[in-house]
């Protein structure tokens, strides 16, 4: 088998989506836009990149979810996103359960979800102002095969590093990009370990994403639809994002962004394209896939102008509204301190982590979601059917 350069992703036709080629690329498109922005002004630039406005008056368009990775990864993780919950604008979250925290954080979730439910939290005002409905947050499973070490002690040694930790996102790529059968039954029990570790625990989650988007994996796709089909679990991320290039080229990010996301969006579209067969959920625009810990103000307003009214995209059937998820990493100030790298527990969001909680509670975001008549959302829908533990 030919190697593949490390910044190589490569597809099922083997041609390789190469980061150098899309980098290179992306530099282009940015130094034309760049040019456009120059010689007809910043309005008329933008007056194409976004929809018409749409009167304050007409029915909410859609809801919003904001989702937190990473629950349970250290102390200040855990701290931000239940803080994220009381002061701020957070719905949702996903577990890691192989994380140093995670026993804590179902802990702190009990409560969280006994104060929600009693209308005890400081952010209430705020949810009722954007009509969110009174159902409990939603915790979900954050799977995870790049950091800290398995639950299993079955994980084959190929996909770990000397130490007997999860190898890193790079390898697991290599290694999973395509079905591979000798990996496959191990793999699915550690990714059952994990699910099955909040269920011991009393909870049943309500969705399922992967830690630095290993759903998107066609190695793991056959793991991924026998897991939620066992667990009942009716909600699954699929990261296929749009307007990568208004929210990465033009607003500051590097063309490694962009292409970047161009390759998750690559392979989000393959896992959607079989995840319609799944009986499954997901909202019907997700953002987030290149901007972890860079999510400010800005940012959402421009997923939201992305997300609300989609050309060529027709409305959900029943006259539901659309569902936008947009995934952040929120933490306190002190998760710089509380990383373990000699357990695999490095953090390189730790000084970007803070900027985006401060985002999810101040005032600013109500106000932004309130000029666009948004309403604050749910993943699941009411009826979703809850399977207990396997034997």
């Amino acid at each position: 088998m030919k190697s593949i350069a490390p910044d190589c992703y490569p597809t099922d036709s083997g041609v390789p989506l190469d980061f150098r080629t899309f980098s290179r690329l992306g530099e282009r498109i940015r130094n034309l836009l760049k040019s456009l922005h120059r010689s007809q002004g910043c309005d008329a630039l933008i007056v194409r990149s976004t929809n018409v406005p749409r009167s304050r008056t007409e029915p909410a368009p859609c809801g919003v979810v904001f989702h937190a990775d990473d629950f349970g990864m250290n102390g200040a993780v855990t701290a931000g996103i239940l803080r994220g919950f009381t002061h701020g604008l957070l719905t949702s979250t996903a577990l890691l359960a192989n994380a140093p925290d995670a026993e804590a954080a179902i802990r702190e979730w009990r409560l969280l979800q006994g104060q929600h439910a009693a209308g005890r939290l400081a952010s209430m005002d705020a949810r009722t102002q954007l009509g969110e409905p009174r159902e409990a947050f939603e915790l979900g499973i954050h799977l995870n095969l790049t950091q800290g070490r398995p639950l299993t002690g079955s994980y084959p040694a190929q996909l770990l590093d000397s130490a007997g930790r999860f190898c890193g996102v790079g390898r697991v790529f290599r290694h999973l990009r395509r079905p591979r059968p000798a990996f496959e039954a191990a793999v699915r029990d550690e990714l059952a370990a994990q699910i099955e570790f909040l269920l011991d625990h009393g909870m049943h989650p309500t969705h399922v994403n992967g830690h630095q988007y290993i759903e998107m994996l066609p190695g793991l796709r056959t793991s991924l639809r026998t897991l939620v089909a066992r667990y009942g679990i009716r909600t699954v991320r699929v990261a296929r994002e749009s307007g990568l290039v208004r929210t990465t080229l033009l607003n500051g990010l590097q063309a490694k962004n962009w292409s970047l996301a161009h390759v998750k969006r690559y392979y989000a579209g393959r896992l959607l394209r079989d995840a319609r067969t799944w009986n499954v959920e997901f909202p019907d625009a997700f953002f987030g896939t290149s901007h972890a810990g860079r999510v400010d103000l800005r940012l959402v307003r421009q997923f939201l102008d992305s997300g609300i009214r989609p050309r060529g995209v027709r409305p959900r059937s029943g006259g539901r509204s659309r569902l936008i998820e947009i995934g952040v990493h929120p933490a306190l100030g002190l998760t710089a301190l509380q990383m373990d790298p000699e357990e695999g527990w490095g953090d390189p969001l730790a000084a970007h982590r803070p900027k985006e909680l401060e985002m999810l509670i101040g005032p600013d975001l109500v106000n932004l979601l309130q000029s666009r008549g948004v309403t604050l959302g749910r993943l699941r829908t009411p009826s979703a059917t809850v399977v207990a533990k396997s034997a």
